[in-house]
């Protein structure tokens, strides 16, 4: 939830921000009138990719498949996971206080969508 929360925050103030992709098939700021006009095919995608993943962490949880090593984390592309106990448990405590930060800032955003002006200092965004 805490990491969902992460890419939803900047997923929701990105477009609001610096603006829409060119030539996408969204054509709102709105996040919530954005997810309506994301075509299905994309949604499929998008569900197919993260089943993917989540196959490939099971599997990497019990050990088989390609990525087996026990005493590495399942996706460190830059190698930034400690390799002692004592900054493994650090980086897990700092990662689990940013996903509730995020949370909470997801939150209150949705809520500051439904009811303008609830959140202080979030008039700006919808």
């Amino acid at each position: 939830n805490g990491r969902a929360a992460m890419l939803g925050w900047v997923g929701w103030l990105w477009p609001q921000v610096f603006g829409l992709w060119k030539g996408g098939p969204v054509t709102t700021t709105d996040p919530i009138d954005a997810i309506m006009q994301v075509p299905t095919v994309a949604w499929a995608q998008f569900i197919v990719f993260c089943g993917a993943i989540e196959a490939n962490k099971y599997n990497w949880a019990k050990g088989e498949g390609p990525m087996t090593d026990p005493s590495k984390p399942f996706f460190d592309p830059l190698g930034l996971y400690p390799t002692d106990a004592a900054g493994q448990e650090k980086m897990q405590l700092r990662e689990l206080k940013n996903a509730r930060v995020a949370m909470i800032g997801f939150a209150g955003l949705f809520v500051n969508h439904f009811m303008p002006g609830a959140v202080p200092g979030l008039g700006g965004f919808h």
